[in-house]
């Protein structure tokens, strides 16, 4: 096991371009139907005079118009490619992390052990999932609640407008994004122990994965962060280039795919530097106990019955 796990993710190990490749293959395969059915439906109110008659690419205005017309088309196809990409992913984060494990001994096809492994661990993983996004949901209300309580407090006592309408929302959007951020570095590590200790228990595994990040907050909560957000950077630099100097010709048209599918390339590469990373560091002796807690839940139902026959007992 190597001592530095984070800069030990880099180096490609048997079977690492596979997986890359699978990774932007689900990308590709989960923007396809979408992509299908926005064309289609641009066909027709794309011919309108409001948008021919537009010199050069269309403004925020028109697009934003253009956008209201396809609502019903988008939104189906958005659906569509998200119901893709939530299953795909959690079946290429299981066998990823399965076969990108230290201890792994890596024979045989890749492709077929990750899409086998993911698919036994697809119903643990979306319940991950489910769990990531009541906690994301509880963590953003009781955000806008103090927040609101601030603003009533800050009206009370004279704040400026400045600080009312600027600093506050602001403030609100910032711990938004870092709450979010934080719960899906819970999530991933949640399910990087259920892969790597073979648990069944959401709960539990949960609750280990929270040790996990308060142990080693820098190098598994914020290397995930850092991670995620350059991987998500570089797609976003691909869109906001290409809306600035939109291809003219085929050739131009030719190039922007294929930087495009550069970006895929990288972030697929970072998501496994992610995963593999994440096995490395998880394979540290001072994890030691955590991996050898029973899977099981955390006890707290059990801790609320005890207390309810306690609370029966001294009443009788």
């Amino acid at each position: 096991m190597t001592h530095r796990p984070l800069l030990g993710g880099l180096d490609l190990v048997r079977g690492s371009v596979t997986i890359i490749g699978l990774r932007v293959a689900l990308l590709l395969l989960a923007s396809l139907p979408g992509l299908a059915m926005i064309l289609g439906a641009v066909a027709g109110p794309a011919r309108q005079p409001y948008f021919t008659d537009v010199q050069g690419r269309l403004p925020m205005f028109h697009l934003s118009r253009l956008s209201g017309e396809l609502s019903g088309a988008m939104g189906g196809a958005t659906a569509l490619a998200l119901l893709l990409a939530l299953l795909g992913e959690q079946l290429l984060v299981a066998g990823g992390l399965h076969w990108l494990a230290p201890d792994h001994p890596r024979e045989g096809s890749a492709w077929r052990s990750v899409l086998r492994t993911g698919g036994g661990w697809l119903w643990p993983m979306l319940r991950v999932v489910l769990l990531a996004v009541l906690h994301a949901a509880v963590g953003l209300k009781l955000l806008a609640i103090g927040i609101d309580c601030l603003s009533r407090h800050g009206e009370v006592a004279g704040w400026s407008g400045l600080t009312l309408k600027a600093t506050l929302p602001v403030l609100q959007g910032g711990l938004a994004l870092l709450w979010l951020s934080l719960v899906g570095a819970w999530a991933f590590w949640c399910r990087l122990l259920l892969v790597a200790d073979e648990r069944r228990t959401v709960r539990g595994a949960w609750h280990l994965a929270a040790r996990v990040l308060w142990r080693r907050p820098l190098r598994a909560a914020l290397f995930y962060m850092l991670v995620t957000l350059l991987a998500q950077a570089a797609g976003g630099a691909v869109l906001a280039l290409w809306r600035q100097s939109p291809p003219a010709t085929a050739t131009g048209a030719l190039l922007w795919i294929a930087t495009w599918l550069l970006a895929l390339v990288l972030g697929a590469f970072l998501w496994h530097w992610l995963l593999r990373a994440g096995r490395l560091l998880y394979a540290d002796p001072r994890f030691d106990d955590l991996r050898q807690r029973p899977d099981g839940p955390i006890g707290v139902v059990a801790a609320l019955r005890r207390l309810v026959r306690r609370l029966r007992r001294r009443r009788a």
